[in-house]
């Protein structure tokens, strides 16, 4: 009953004092929030521009970090308050216009925007370059202006986009498409938003509506029929190494215009078998050859009876893939390879599932939480004409490649945050990043074990020429030595105003680092010697990179 009392009597001295003398816990002072303001102009004349979109997205970017982003007023200025210290791509956007990235003098990537806790950067200004159009009209033999034909501007790859790439097959070389159009009821097209260079342009008689909201019989009768007109580049040739090439300045509206001839089309038809030896439900679609990233698509699924019959298709050389309908995360396809003439193709059969399976799981190797289910990984081909394969992690860590041809593959994860990396592909005592996997044909399969974590190295540094900081330095890390198996351990990363650049979630690895910075014409394009450096798990190294004065004759 006494300590009853005590405790009691005790409680109540406490609940009486003065807050103020009473001792807590001080509360964590968060760093002070910056401010970034700024002009957006029109970089001929210097006039303002409204309604630009400006934001800041962080550079090591992870799925709950938050991008900040404003609009530029009547006289093309801009603030963005509340911006967390940190490092940042900044840009410029508007309609009709080129995106700017800071800093950048509109032959290279511009750079990092480095910002330290309570810091008010002022005075950006971005000079907007107007993008240029290709317009035209595309026409039959008799004058008749063309609906729904596909135009495909196409340009080669930068250097830089060609390094940047995982996938090193000769596809990657190719023309890639800059941008995309469909000629309205008068056969006019417009392909705007395009940069400052030289654009090859393609004409295609596209059954397949870019807008969903073009319906109607007609376009039932042309899919019936098929196309009639044979793929074009322009002026009007049928031979991409014929094509005449537009070159484009800034705001420049070229014209280009079509006249696509008929042609004596094709049929093609025949059967899908799934891997349980019945009529299989399938698309099945075409692929030009040599194989591209912007070619004609015929698109059809199977009947009933796993049949099919596509229409209407041009002569040259294809490769024919049949893919299964499935809603699993992996599905059983087959490719072959067809060459169209003059005469319709009929009695192909294409069988389901003849490759080779493979069951997996992922782990993770450290502290910390990966949403698996939101990756997806791939099994890359160097042969253009072998389709690989791919396949959804679930929410157990499990996967399944279903129905590998044969080849060598490389080993791709997407969708993983850059903190994190791939530690380990194996297949049994086979080291899948060092080599690639094998694929032979009536081999048994197997499992295959891939470990991520995010126990990964850091490497930070600076790059100068003349002893003062390199802004907007494009850095290169590559895996020494380099192969198409470990290629995708490269990485790019941009110097901020200070020189100073920074990767995070290296594997462990010996690498090759080199800061290259494009002139405004390739002859003035420098670069730095490379260096070589070691990392191991958790650790943080610097390094530091001089780029050579440009040498001008």
């Amino acid at each position: 009953m006494l300590s009853a009392l005590v405790t009691g009597a005790a409680a109540l001295f406490l609940l009486t004092q003065d807050p103020a003398s009473q001792t807590s816990r001080p509360k964590e002072k968060l760093p002070s929030p910056c401010t970034v303001s700024g002009r957006v102009v029109n970089g001929a004349d210097g006039a303002p521009i409204k309604s630009s979109r400006v934001a800041l997205i962080p550079e090591h970017r992870k799925r709950e970090s938050q991008v900040y982003a404003t609009t530029s007023d009547s006289s093309g200025r801009f603030t963005i308050k509340d911006v967390p210290a940190g490092r940042y791509r900044f840009l410029a956007t508007h309609t009709g216009y080129v995106d700017q990235q800071y800093q950048s003098n509109g032959a290279d990537t511009g750079a990092v925007l480095a910002l330290q806790a309570g810091q008010e950067v002022n005075n950006v200004l971005f000079r907007l370059t107007l993008a240029s159009v290709i317009t035209g009209h595309v026409n039959n033999e008799d004058g008749e202006p063309m609906a729904l034909v596909q135009i495909i501007a196409l340009r080669r790859p930068t250097d830089e986009e060609m390094e940047d790439r995982e996938d090193i097959s000769s596809r990657s070389r190719e023309l890639q498409p800059a941008g995309m159009a469909q000629t309205d009821d008068r056969g006019q097209y417009r392909v705007f938003g395009l940069k400052v260079g030289e654009y090859c342009i393609k004409a295609v008689d596209q059954y397949e509506p870019i807008y969903p909201m073009v319906t109607g019989s007609e376009l039932e009768v042309r899919e019936a029929l098929g196309s009639q007109y044979a793929p074009v580049y322009y002026p009007g040739v049928t031979q991409i190494g014929q094509a005449e090439t537009v070159l484009l300045t800034p705001g420049e509206e070229a014209q280009a215009d079509f006249m696509m001839r008929r042609i004596k089309a094709v049929d093609i038809s025949g059967r899908v078998i799934g891997a349980d030896g019945k009529p299989a439900d399938a698309l099945l679609y075409l692929e030009e050859l040599p194989a591209t990233e912007y070619g004609v698509f015929h698109g059809i699924d199977t009947d009933a009876k796993g049949e099919f019959k596509m229409k209407g298709v041009a002569p040259g050389s294809y490769m024919l893939h049949a893919q299964q309908h499935s809603s699993e995360e992996a599905s059983y396809h087959a490719s072959q390879k067809i060459e169209v003439g003059s005469d319709n193709i009929d009695s192909i059969e294409l069988a389901l599932g003849r490759g080779v399976n493979f069951s997996g799981r992922v782990e993770v190797s450290a502290a910390g939480t990966v949403r698996l289910e939101r990756l997806f990984l791939q099994l890359i081909s160097h042969d253009d004409q072998n389709e690989g394969a791919w396949a959804r992690i679930k929410k157990d860590g499990t996967f399944q490649f279903l129905d590998v041809p044969e080849g060598t593959f490389a080993f791709s994860m997407n969708g993983l945050e850059e903190s994190w990396y791939v530690k380990s592909v194996r297949l049994g005592a086979d080291d899948l990043l060092a080599k690639g996997l094998e694929v032979e044909k009536g081999e048994g399969g197997g499992t295959i074990q891939v470990v991520v974590s995010n126990n990964g190295a850091e490497l930070a540094g600076s790059v100068t020429q003349d002893d003062k900081p390199m802004i907007g330095a494009r850095v290169r890390i590559t895996p020494d030595p380099e192969t198409r198996y470990n290629r995708f351990r490269s990485r790019t990363a941009n110097t901020d105003q200070g020189g100073h650049f920074a990767f995070i979630g290296l594997a462990p690895g010996k690498y090759r680092v080199i800061a290259k910075a494009a002139g405004l014409v390739p002859e003035t394009s420098v670069s730095s010697d490379p260096k070589s450096i070691s990392l191991s798990e958790h650790d943080h190294k610097t390094i530091e990179l001089t780029v050579a004065p440009p040498h001008i004759n």
